[in-house]
């Protein structure tokens, strides 16, 4: 099964619906709706339906979303098998059941295929499908369908060829032995099903972290100097993995299409955002700075009140920051000036340069003049 090479996007409903529905020389059989979502079954009924959909999101200029699945030529499903096969494909596209589509079937002489004609403004408040490099997942989506629906295995499109696909790292000889001598998967493996079963739609990092944790696999974020955002390292079963020895596939390059950044209230572009002063944010977690001493040594904890939970990002990173009790601790015993608040009124002050020289006894009798020290006031003042 193939896909276009391509998932288009359009405008305007009725150009798209009025393509699918045209009888053709080619075709077999006439056009004809065989699934989705939606009550009308001819070209009018449909447009009507969508144009519905467009008029809750007038800002969206593209509302039309077009793709097409073909089978190998001299293979056919009927109509309720396309239907099941289409309902599956768009659910792990990302489409909700509030998002109208329909599947109209072509049957000609290369192969059956139908065109999936959907809009991405949802019913449910006009909630817009965003489809972040959706022609890649597209690809994977098909290929898990023809293997899960026992179907002819088929190559990916042309535009993507196998070397430009995204590789996960085998399992090493160790690994291998364990899972033999176990019967159970090793870690590795265990995180690149996790991440793998979690990423199939776009999800919340924060979303992605707490589903992690509850398949017992802890994620930390590895943040740059800078605060940027350059990716995970997992932990499983008291292993620690970085994304480069799982594969390329979880590198953060190919994560981040996956994962929603903007969707967190703490993360904006990749960057941890300082959260407002407590008093402004009654309903989110405090973050205080608690001090212990086990072995002569002060360590930062992160103290949170009971009813909220450690969920901000900007809270794991400060704890990853073990020395900030000491550093505050060290600077406030020499009494650094600057860490405490002056509130009182600015005042400049005019300094005077002492100059010093040395004046040889023989130079003051020809000028006849007599040292009363050794030094003089200079009248030009380094501040006015």
């Amino acid at each position: 099964m193939k896909g276009m090479q391509k998932i288009k996007r359009g405008k305007n409903f009725a150009g798209v619906v009025f393509y699918a529905l045209r009888p053709a020389s080619h075709h077999k059989t006439p056009p004809s709706v065989i699934g989705g979502n939606m009550d009308g079954s001819n070209a009018g009924e449909l447009i009507a339906e969508f144009n519905a959909t467009k008029a809750l999101r007038p800002d969206v200029a593209k509302a039309v979303w077009h793709n097409s699945l073909r089978l190998p030529k001299n293979e056919a499903l009927t109509n309720s098998e396309w239907a099941i096969i289409a309902d599956d494909y768009m659910t792990r596209m990302g489409f909700s059941e509030t998002h109208l589509r329909c599947y109209v079937l072509h049957d000609d002489e290369d192969g059956q295929h139908i065109h999936i004609i959907a809009s991405r403004v949802s019913l449910d408040a006009g909630k817009l499908y965003l489809g972040k490099n959706e022609n890649l997942i597209s690809t994977r989506i098909i290929q898990e369908l023809e293997k899960d629906y026992q179907l002819t295995r088929t190559k990916g499109t042309d535009a993507l060829k196998p070397s430009s696909l995204p590789v996960i790292r085998k399992k090493s000889r160790n690994e291998a032995m364990l899972e033999e001598r176990t019967g159970k998967p090793c870690p590795k493996s265990i995180i690149q099903k996790a991440i793998d079963s979690i990423t199939l739609n776009p999800i919340a990092i924060d979303d992605f972290v707490e589903k992690l944790n509850s398949m017992g696999i802890t994620a930390k974020c590895n943040l740059a100097s800078t605060g940027k955002m350059n990716g995970f390292s997992f932990e499983c079963k008291g292993v620690v993995f970085k994304a480069s020895q799982l594969g390329k596939k979880y590198s953060w390059k190919n994560l981040k299409p996956m994962i929603l950044m903007n969707s967190s209230p703490n993360i904006e572009d990749g960057r941890p955002v300082i959260p407002e002063p407590a008093a402004h944010r009654s309903d989110e977690a405090v973050i205080s700075i608690v001090e212990h001493y086990p072995d002569e040594k002060l360590y930062p904890e992160i103290g949170v009140r009971p009813d909220t939970a450690p969920t901000s990002m900007t809270m794991r990173w400060i704890a990853t920051i073990p020395y900030l009790v000491s550093v505050i601790s060290a600077l406030k015993t020499v009494r650094i000036p600057f860490l405490k608040a002056f509130n009182g009124p600015r005042k400049f002050f005019s300094v005077s340069m002492i100059h010093l020289s040395s004046v040889s006894l023989k130079q003051t009798k020809t000028n006849n003049f007599k040292p009363k020290g050794s030094h003089q006031k200079a009248h030009k003042p380094l501040l006015p």
